[in-house]
């Protein structure tokens, strides 16, 4: 009798979580106004992924906990602090880190912060520190990977120590040649272009001014879709169904966060954010692992919804032209 009113107690309480979930799949795919609940499970799922982990505060010691932990163990147990690190944190954390969202002074905090541990765990600091931060759109909010270091701190100079033993006794010494005075020859007069010198290679050429210098500049994308032409920034965006997409999607089976887009370079590449019915570029399914590279003319399908991007060429601009306009 016992064990059958245990099995009873067990349905009833499975059929209450059964009717819980379905009634809140339900509301979920009335606020989401997806087309089936599976979709609607997805978007509650995204929803929890990319809601922001942890406080400002607990935000703010990953940040710390990122840059301090980067140094290198030199083999005689010298610990080297980096002269430059880079740090990437989400789009969603850049105001939870700084209000006014200034990479610069978060950069510039962060090298205060990164020197003074660096010095008070007697780490060998180089003479300056600098730390870059990057907004990253691939990144889940709340999660801050480890810093990226570069041009580390030169070793302590050991003083030799005196010689004991056999090392004590000195070696013949050797009879030093004469000096031989140096030989004065006539300076050499050289010409006024040197013959070597060509077009491909101005540095070879003396006292010649650039009549026209240049600078690199990067190249812009722009989205087409429907005819409507969508201008992305430089600093990269997300696509989908959320507010702050630069392009508006209404389909249910795109995805609220579904792919990322930024320029790495002079190159604009995207990568799939694990979205439920993915992304191709040209034709070919792309994953969430790697970032793809996008061409003039790519068509990327979004869940079967396409866009096609429009780049800008590449180049060097005539500062002087520039200047004249």
């Amino acid at each position: 009798m016992g064990t059958l009113s245990a099995l009873t107690v067990n349905l009833l309480i499975v059929v209450v979580f059964v009717v819980v979930v379905y009634v809140g799949l339900r509301i979920a795919q009335s606020i989401f106004g997806t087309s089936s609940k599976k979709a609607a499970a997805t978007e509650v799922a995204a929803k929890l992924v990319s809601y922001p982990t942890g406080s400002s505060a607990v935000l703010r010691r990953r940040f710390v906990r990122a840059l301090t932990g980067q140094h290198v163990v030199m083999p005689s147990g010298e610990r080297l602090a980096f002269g430059e690190l880079t740090v990437r944190v989400a789009p969603e954390d850049l105001e939870r880190l700084d209000p006014d969202g200034d990479l610069e002074r978060l950069g510039e905090d962060g090298a205060r912060l990164y020197a003074a541990h660096a010095e008070r765990c007697g780490w060998a600091v180089p003479r300056q520190v600098r730390v870059t931060v990057e907004v990253d759109p691939g990144l889940r909010s709340g999660w801050i990977p480890p810093a990226r270091g570069s041009g580390r701190a030169e070793p302590a100079q050991r003083e030799a120590r005196p010689a004991v033993g056999w090392d004590a006794v000195p070696e013949a010494a050797a009879p030093r040649p004469a000096a031989v005075p140096p030989v004065l020859r006539p300076a050499k007069i050289q010409p006024a272009l040197d013959p070597d010198a060509t077009v491909n290679y101005p540095a070879l050429v003396r006292d010649i001014e650039d009549a026209a210098p240049t600078m690199n500049v990067s190249s812009g994308l722009r989205l087409e879709r429907d005819g409507r032409t969508y201008a992305i920034e430089r600093a990269g965006t997300v696509l989908g169904r959320l507010p702050e997409s630069p392009v508006a999607f209404a389909e249910p089976e795109v995805s609220y966060r579904h792919l990322a887009i930024r320029l790495q370079g002079v190159q604009w590449q995207v990568k799939d954010l694990g979205s439920t019915n993915g992304t191709t570029v040209d034709g070919r399914r792309i994953d969430g692992e790697d970032w793809t590279t996008i061409h003039q003319g790519s068509v990327i399908a979004l869940a079967g919804v396409r866009v096609t991007a429009s780049i800008d060429t590449a180049g060097t601009v005539h500062l002087q032209d520039a200047s004249r306009r």
